[in-house]
């Protein structure tokens, strides 16, 4: 009985470290937010700005600040690894490349969305970089599974050297 309690609540935790992790991407990415100064300057709305060019922010460095990119950068890698952790551990049957598709898909939905809000720009670095850190969380997920069962494996051999 309390077992199955426990693999409820870690299902449920689960559950909502999945959703917490989706709806905050929904967030940051589709509500404006002027908290951070990256450089980018407000004025009347525009629409459909588009950036279709892989890499292009690294072109412009020179008119960029370093606060900027590492914002844009490391925020946008950052922003998708809580996904592929939780994808995975929800999913646990899930492989890298799959990972791979579904952070790819999720980001582009963003971006498709982002083009046809106001003073949003849909940028291919930012599908590029979302996706690398799903990728990211789904190697950590497996990196921290493989230390778990490692330990249990040591645990369990131990156990059985004591009664021996």
């Amino acid at each position: 009985m309390k077992v199955v309690l426990l693999k409820e609540l870690r299902q449920g935790l689960v559950n909502l470290c999945l959703m917490f992790s989706i709806l905050f991407v929904l967030y940051l990415t589709l509500i404006p937010h002027h908290s951070i100064d990256t450089g980018t300057a407000l004025g009347p709305a525009h629409y459909f700005d588009y950036n279709l060019n892989p890499f292009i922010l690294f072109e412009s460095l020179p008119h960029v600040s370093l606060f900027y990119l590492v914002v844009d950068v490391i925020g946008n890698i950052v922003l998708f690894l809580p996904f592929g952790f939780c994808l995975t551990m929800k999913f646990p049957e899930l492989k890298g490349v799959q990972i791979l598709f579904l952070g790819a898909f999720f980001s582009s939905t963003i971006e498709c969305i982002q083009l046809f809000l106001p003073n949003r720009i849909t940028d291919i670095d930012d599908v590029i970089l979302n996706t690398t850190g799903a990728v990211i969380g789904y190697f950590l997920f497996r990196r921290i599974e493989k230390e778990q069962k490692k330990e249990e494996l040591e645990m369990a051999h131990a156990h059985m050297n004591d009664h021996s």
